[in-house]
């Protein structure tokens, strides 16, 4: 797992074991380094010198020459000025560039991280209005401190919560709670998302085994994907206000409204 860190930040895997040794053991000659890593000798005093070059390790001017390796603190404080640098650099550069969308075609996310990614995304960026129906096992800390904050800035805004245990808490007031989960889930097939940010961009799809979540700009999916959450919030507000007397009419669970056939 450390080596495919490492290569992440550009090191290959005998740069990684060298580094690894030197920290491990401290001052070492080339000879040293090429035994307690092993990196063959022919290739080993090429790979201190990268390693020179990137700082990782430093060297000293005497004969022989010795080598030692940067600490684990200082090295990770490198990697992060260096990292955030070009993060920096690309945020600048690539916001001067203007994009032309694919309104109409859809994209596809097959994996939950990538979904999770996407919305901490739509939900901070945000300007204008959020929506969104979303299950509380999906709640990550980053994405409800996202929503949080989207609600203190935004007019409108619209939060379904689902949630299997029947605790429906988060840190802020304008949400609704939806009750009916388990006659949702079999509708649905499972757990879901439906996220739609600035009527410009939706997210929607199933969370569970299996992943299947599309994100588009596409009108027509932008629309069917707000209404669908705008009724349910209709919905949810009726009950909250007049549920003694659907409950009359209805039964217990409301059984009788889904009696549409």
């Amino acid at each position: 797992m450390l080596v495919q860190k490492m290569k992440q930040f550009g090191y290959t895997e005998s740069e990684t074991n060298i580094y690894l040794s030197l920290i491990e053991h401290g001052l070492m000659t080339g000879y040293e380094v090429s035994k307690k890593s092993g990196v063959p000798r022919s290739k080993v005093y090429n790979y201190l010198e990268i390693l020179v070059k990137k700082g990782a390790v430093l060297v000293n001017k005497s004969e022989p020459k010795m080598y030692s390796a940067l600490s684990p603190e200082e090295f990770v404080g490198m990697l992060k000025h260096s990292t955030l640098s070009d993060i920096e650099y690309l945020d600048e550069h690539l916001s001067d560039i203007r994009r032309k969308e694919a309104d109409t075609l859809l994209w596809q996310l097959e994996s939950k991280e990538s979904v999770l990614l996407k919305m901490l995304y739509m939900i901070k960026h945000a300007q204008s209005s959020l929506y969104i129906q979303i299950w509380d096992d999906t709640l990550t800390p980053s994405i409800t401190k996202a929503l949080q904050e989207a609600e203190s800035r935004l007019d409108d805004f619209v939060c379904i919560l689902f949630s299997a245990s029947g605790r429906y808490n988060l840190p802020f007031k304008r949400f609704y709670q939806h009750g009916f989960e388990d006659e949702k889930r079999k509708d649905m097939g499972g757990r879901w998302v439906n996220l739609v940010c600035d009527d410009d961009i939706i997210l929607f799809g199933t969370l569970d085994d299996h992943c299947d979540v599309i994100w588009t700009h596409n009108v027509a999916m932008r629309l069917l994907a707000k209404e669908y959450i705008k009724h349910d919030a209709y919905t949810l507000k009726i009950i909250q206000e007049h549920g003694v007397d659907l409950r009359n009419d209805y039964g217990e669970n409301f059984e009788g409204i889904r009696d549409i056939y």
